[in-house]
């Protein structure tokens, strides 16, 4: 058992994940040590695989992940912790979820909708296959539902099925837009065959992913155990242990703190190495997904609010977290920003314990210049609203 204070696990999870360190990484090696990064379509100033990537990737501009998932095809849009992007040479592993979503796409759709499409995925199949790739704007099959969030075509609903179950998937994307084309045009190399004998080695696989692609996790059932069987503090109870006699994880336990808690155990090759500096996290940054957990160790509450009514926010829409080092020191809200508009900033705030000297406003400078960039815009607004 390893044996951390505070602060050792702060600096400990930092560089685990490649935040703040000397390194020039690349979207290779991120998506080698966190397996996945969590999809949301919001735009602000970048999606939330942009700004993960930002935050890492030295010199990081949002064609590069583009390019890697749409031209070289080395990362993939599916379903791990919610909507992710992964590596292609991960797909086959996740049969076993998919066939878990498609036919959870078929019971939603029934419970929430009233839809019925099961009829007509053969047709929607057919015309993809013929007429790929497409928007599914164009596929106009069956009925469509209305209901409190808008309305759903059929044929949308068998789209949607066909893509959890890998049947096709996204050949590019514009913005929220997607053109959808089968699966074995776009990626001929992949079997889409459960490569797992069992249940249970299919399980043992998930949950280390999981521990991998967080860096340090406790047995607490959260959003970010989301997923088949690993959601269940019974299944983990088991598979944590199993884990622990193969030598794939590390017990940790941390001052002052009852928990147990749980490394990779390749994670104590990677020489700590931080950098004081301060960087911009994804408001679902894989370091952050368990937000008690965060609170705990870095002694900093975080709410994404956007989906939290105007009146009832403490701080913003778009708000995210700022670290310093191995410290999360404040957050920043931005104003949306597009092509080679200005980058303004609407507010900062920094937590109670941390003062604003100059030293630390020549950090957060340096900061948003290197955010600029990744925005490929050459202008700052500071303070907007100030």
């Amino acid at each position: 058992m390893i044996y951390w204070t505070k602060e050792q696990v702060k600096a400990y999870l930092v560089n685990y994940h490649m935040i703040n360190t000397k390194h020039h990484y690349t979207i290779n090696d991120v998506f080698d040590r966190l397996k996945s990064i969590q999809y949301d379509p919001l735009n602000v100033v970048g999606t939330n695989p942009e700004l993960v990537l930002q935050s890492r990737v030295y010199h990081f501009k949002k064609e590069m992940l583009y390019d890697a998932l749409y031209k070289d095809r080395t990362l993939i849009d599916g379903w791990d912790k919610q909507m992710c992007i992964y590596q292609t040479k991960d797909f086959d592993k996740f049969n076993l979820v998919r066939e878990h979503r498609a036919k959870s796409e078929i019971k939603s759709a029934k419970h929430y909708l009233d839809l019925e499409f099961e009829h007509i995925i053969d047709d929607v199949y057919g015309i993809i296959d013929k007429d790929g790739p497409i928007l599914s704007s164009k596929i106009k099959l069956g009925e469509t539902k209305e209901h409190k969030w808008g309305h759903t075509k059929a044929s949308s609903a068998a789209i949607s099925y066909l893509f959890h179950k890998g049947s096709i998937g996204i050949e590019s994307r514009n913005n929220t837009q997607k053109k959808y084309h089968v699966l074995e045009k776009l990626h001929p190399e992949i079997k889409n065959e459960n490569p797992f004998l069992t249940k249970e080695a299919f399980i043992e696989f998930y949950l280390y992913r999981r521990i991998q692609s967080m860096g340090l996790v406790w047995n607490k059932s959260s959003v970010a155990f989301s997923g088949l069987h690993i959601y269940l503090k019974k299944s983990r109870d088991q598979f944590l242990k199993i884990l622990l006699d193969k030598d794939l994880i590390e017990e940790v336990t941390i001052n002052d703190m009852n928990e147990k808690f749980y490394i990779p155990k390749i994670a104590l090759r990677y020489p700590i190495d931080i950098k004081d500096q301060i960087s911009i996290l994804a408001p679902l940054d894989n370091m952050i997904w368990d937000r008690a957990l965060v609170s705990k160790i870095f002694d900093f509450d975080y709410t994404w609010e956007v989906y939290v009514p105007k009146d009832k926010r403490k701080y913003g829409y778009y708000v995210l977290p700022m670290i310093k080092g191995s410290h999360i020191i404040g957050r920043i809200e931005f104003d949306k920003q597009r092509g080679k508009l200005p980058l303004s900033i609407i507010n900062i705030w920094l937590e109670p314990n941390i003062k604003l000297n100059k030293a630390l406003q020549t950090k957060i400078d340096e900061a948003l210049k290197r955010f600029a960039n990744y925005l490929q815009t050459d202008e700052i607004n500071f303070y907007k609203n100030k």
